[in-house]
């Protein structure tokens, strides 16, 4: 099927024609609603790709999703506590005896509720934007990134993996390895916003923005979960990448091509995603880690989905 789609370079559709669904989306079946959905994913994707303009919503940019798993999966346990710990204690509020960090309006379930966070990547004073394209092209990247998730291997500990990251780092900002700080004490991270919640239905929810940084610039990545009994905060950080991995995962997932096969992982990832996954018979259950997967897209997949042309 041919899909002729126009956009601007902020990614707004212009234009969209194709020859084999209705015009009218009242009249296409709810996988034909969902088959154009992606093709705008699919255009929005691959000009960012080939061509580099920002077409994509910042907080839907595959690129900007793993800079955070690369700037969070290494943190130490009070590294993370200083950015993640109020998150934290609100999910031990839902499910122990912790003082609660956010109130929610009343009414509302604890445990019907998504929890959000922003994440602010950076580096001092140098935005990270113009080496994260750079920085997460590097495949020696995607095969840490995939160790350090339990991916196709054991995880790695900090000797190994972290002088790695942070010599990545280096030089796709043109930096001295030796004049940045430690990734496990936050070098990535500028910083985080408040704790937002949203409830009700996907299709009707009510948002409440948690206060953000004073920045000018949109958030590289966020959190947004539902709560669920951590045992500890270890592992609770363990639970804070994979979610944000399997975000990464669903941005190539929606636009109907396969994630790289560090990213094939099952769990939540964005809410939106969520949804889909359990009403559309295009998807299988990815957001489960205990369903088996028979299809990953891969049949859909150019074979340079993954490169760019303007590096």
């Amino acid at each position: 099927m041919l899909h002729e789609i126009s956009l601007f370079k902020n990614g707004e559709i212009t234009y969209h024609n194709q020859d084999g669904y209705a015009d009218e989306p009242a009249e296409r079946t709810l996988e034909g609603n969902e088959h154009i959905a992606q093709a705008q994913r699919f255009a929005r994707y691959w000009v960012y790709r080939k061509r580099g303009y920002d077409t994509l919503e910042p907080r839907r940019n595959p690129d900007r999703i793993l800079a955070a798993v690369v700037a969070v999966a290494p943190l130490t346990t009070d590294s993370f506590e200083h950015y993640f710990g109020d998150l934290y204690q609100q999910y031990r509020s839902v499910y122990g005896d912790a003082t609660p960090t956010v109130d929610l309006p009343e009414g509302v379930d604890p445990k019907e509720t998504v929890y959000m966070k922003d994440i602010y990547l950076g580096l001092g004073e140098s935005g990270l934007d113009a080496a994260a394209a750079k920085i997460l092209s590097q495949p020696k990247l995607m095969t840490l990134i995939g160790a350090t998730v339990n991916v196709g291997g054991e995880r790695p500990d900090g000797a190994e993996f972290l002088p790695e990251f942070r010599d990545i780092v280096a030089e796709a900002s043109g930096r001295d390895p030796d004049s940045l700080m430690s990734l496990r004490d936050g070098l990535l991270i500028d910083a985080v916003s408040k704790i937002g919640v949203q409830y009700g239905s996907i299709d009707d929810a009510t948002t409440i923005e948690g206060e953000q940084p004073p920045l000018e610039r949109d958030p590289d990545a966020r959190v947004e979960h539902f709560a669920y009994d951590a045992p500890s905060l270890s592992e609770f950080h363990i639970r804070v990448v994979n979610h944000l991995v399997c975000q990464a995962r669903d941005c190539y997932l929606l636009a109907g091509i396969a994630p790289p096969k560090q990213l094939r992982i099952g769990g939540p990832g964005f809410r939106e995603a969520l949804g889909l996954y359990n009403a559309n018979p295009l998807y299988e259950q990815y957001w489960d880690p205990a369903v088996e997967i028979s299809t990953w897209f891969d049949e859909h997949t150019p074979s340079d989905a993954y490169t760019s042309d303007t590096s």
